[in-house]
């Protein structure tokens, strides 16, 4: 049987490039360490390593998560200081959020969501663009009032929407009760609507 050899060790390729670089001539100085570890330069099609999951949309360069809304730019175009993106980071994912809505709908038919959204929310959100649009502006927009331009709802409606998370907030489940949330659904309903406080929804 034919072992394969251990690879040698990252630090000591570079010890070694470093070694032979400053014997060689200034234009062998330009080597591409990306290459030489063979995961940092992954570009678009190539899948990201786990330890650096996010995509660049732009050059498709992969990064850390820990380099995602930390105030520095690190894709070429600034995609991992983008004000949604780092707002939907903070949020439950748009796939719970949008099960979750779908939940209610089902549980409560399709034009539940109108006490929540107002008179646009009905026919299971269809006039907003549908559920995924919906969890998506909840995931993406900073505020209430940038989710109400995202979806154009009328003034009374977000009005509303903020009467319902300001009762969240101050913990009076009375308002929840008053939209017909079952009790079984009342903790869910509030951690949901928390969730969305804690990040910043009513700011």
């Amino acid at each position: 049987m034919v072992r394969a050899a251990n690879p040698p060790h990252p630090l000591l390729l570079v010890t070694a490039v470093a070694t032979v670089c400053a014997a060689l001539p200034q234009a062998v100085l330009a080597i591409d360490l990306a290459k030489l570890y063979g995961h940092v330069g992954a570009k678009r099609g190539d899948a990201c390593h786990p330890y650096e999951p996010f995509k660049c949309p732009g050059d498709g360069n992969c990064i850390s998560i820990q380099y995602l809304c930390d105030g520095a730019p690190d894709c070429p175009d600034g995609y991992d200081e983008d004000s949604r993106l780092c707002t939907a980071a903070k949020r439950p994912p748009v796939e719970e959020t949008g099960s979750f809505l779908k939940s209610l709908l089902a549980s409560h038919g399709p034009n539940y969501l109108e006490k929540l959204f107002g008179s646009k929310a009905r026919d299971a959100l269809k006039p907003l663009g549908g559920v995924d649009k919906v969890a998506i502006a909840l995931s993406e927009s900073q505020t209430i009032e940038d989710f109400g331009a995202a979806l154009h709802l009328m003034r009374s409606d977000l009005e509303h929407l903020r009467s319902v998370f300001m009762a969240v907030e101050n913990g009076d489940l009375g308002m929840l009760k008053s939209l017909g949330i079952k009790d079984s659904e009342l903790g869910d309903v509030k951690f949901f609507l928390e969730k969305l406080v804690n990040t910043g929804f009513l700011d």
